[in-house]
């Protein structure tokens, strides 16, 4: 998959659901839920227990997979291995980088300042985390991206329901959302109602 690939259905569905759990089990709860309610894209945070083979479990389901809080090149390695399709992180690492970039999967590191920003840029990155995007809201998202033109910002981390509609009408790509996601009752109509909505 290439960063292109990803922006796309991004700009499709909008909406990356981001798994973490206590166990493995309740993490293939979460994602069969995801993606019965029609969401595309999973996010398995690798503090999950046995991650790893999370990912290769869905890997025969209709969807993208990627891994997330990925902080090491350890970790990278055994994700991809494991199957997955991108890599977040909540900061920026070189040595993941490097690895991702010979694997040839899409890294998304966080980033919250804009000294984070440019040493993104200065790495070749054009797809970028905002994290925590509830730190600094949407005002915050509005000062960061003015001065760095041409990237993709998925904010993750506070996005709620409520809020989602702010965050792509100011320029976000899509967003990444955990607990809030399962908090509605209808979710299958939730994703359904934002994906025609933004169309």
């Amino acid at each position: 998959m290439q960063v292109e690939d990803l922006v796309r259905q991004m700009r499709r569905s909008h909406l990356i659901a981001v798994i973490r759990a206590l166990s493995s089990v309740e993490a293939q709860a979460k994602a069969e839920r995801a993606l019965a309610a029609g969401v595309e894209v999973l996010e398995i945070a690798w503090t999950t227990p046995n991650s790893d083979d999370v990912i290769r479990s869905l890997q025969q389901e209709a969807a993208i997979v990627g891994a997330g809080t990925v902080l090491t090149a350890e970790a990278a390695e055994r994700a991809i291995n494991a199957g997955a399709e991108f890599l977040f992180a909540p900061n920026f690492s070189r040595e993941v980088l490097a690895l991702t970039q010979s694997r040839q999967v899409v890294y998304i590191p966080g980033v919250l300042t804009p000294r984070d920003v440019a040493d993104a840029i200065a790495a070749g990155l054009t797809l970028l985390k905002l994290f925590p995007a509830a730190s600094g809201g949407i005002s915050h998202f509005k000062a960061l991206r003015e001065p760095f033109p041409g990237l993709e910002w998925i904010p993750t981390g506070g996005v709620t329901w409520d809020t989602i509609d702010q965050w792509l009408d100011h320029g976000a790509v899509g967003v990444g959302m955990g607990s809030a996601l399962f908090d509605h009752a209808d979710l299958a109509g939730a994703v359904n109602h934002l994906r025609n909505a933004r169309q």
